[in-house]
């Protein structure tokens, strides 16, 4: 009895000096931990990345449906409560992704949910719009959008505003804000 109880500490001690968060895991955590693993070393090993690498290519990755944008919210403060509701992302990951400053992230989601209670209704349909174009920040998160959309989609103004809920002369004039924007960074 006291072979197997010495043994168990001696795992024990092993697990949590290797893996110091293990011990406050729960079960459901780890066997996601595991699937994680099963997924990601594959991808690690065939194209010889690091776990920064890895990080940072999910980031990259890391992305938002567009039909999550409605009237009552701002572009930012819908992409916030998007990450943070649905995708779990901690609000200082969320700034360090929009290159936002953290507590201007909190205010915007505090704001937020005293705005929009409800949680969003996600169509599996639609555009995905990629998180890491909001990084520019001499831009308001509106002219990065539209910008995108404009640019990458070879949208209309029309089908812009109907993506975004808003008034095509409101995204002519955002579009054109930020192509002068553009223009003085330069």
């Amino acid at each position: 009895m006291k072979r197997k109880k010495a043994e168990r500490t001696i795992l024990k001690n092993k697990i949590g000096s290797s893996y110091p968060f293990s011990s406050r895991l729960t079960q459901e955590e780890r066997v996601k931990l595991e699937k994680a693993k099963k997924l990601l070393l594959p991808i690690k090993e065939k194209y010889k990345l690091t776990f920064d690498e890895l990080e940072k290519l999910a980031e990259e990755e890391l992305s938002f449906p567009a039909t999550i944008l409605n009237k009552k919210l701002t572009v930012l403060e819908s992409v916030v409560k998007y990450l943070k509701e649905e995708q779990g992302v901690s609000l200082r990951r969320i700034s360090n992704l929009l290159g936002r400053d953290e507590r201007n992230i909190w205010h915007i989601y505090n704001r937020t949910r005293k705005k929009y209670s409800k949680k969003f209704v996600i169509k599996k349909i639609g555009l995905w719009i990629p998180v890491n174009i909001f990084s520019n920040t001499k831009l308001s998160a509106l002219e990065v959008i539209v910008s995108y959309l404009k640019e990458e989609f070879s949208l209309t103004y029309h089908e812009i505003a109907l993506l975004l809920k808003r008034d095509d002369r409101t995204i002519w004039t955002v579009y054109q804000r930020a192509g002068k924007k553009n223009v003085k960074s330069k």
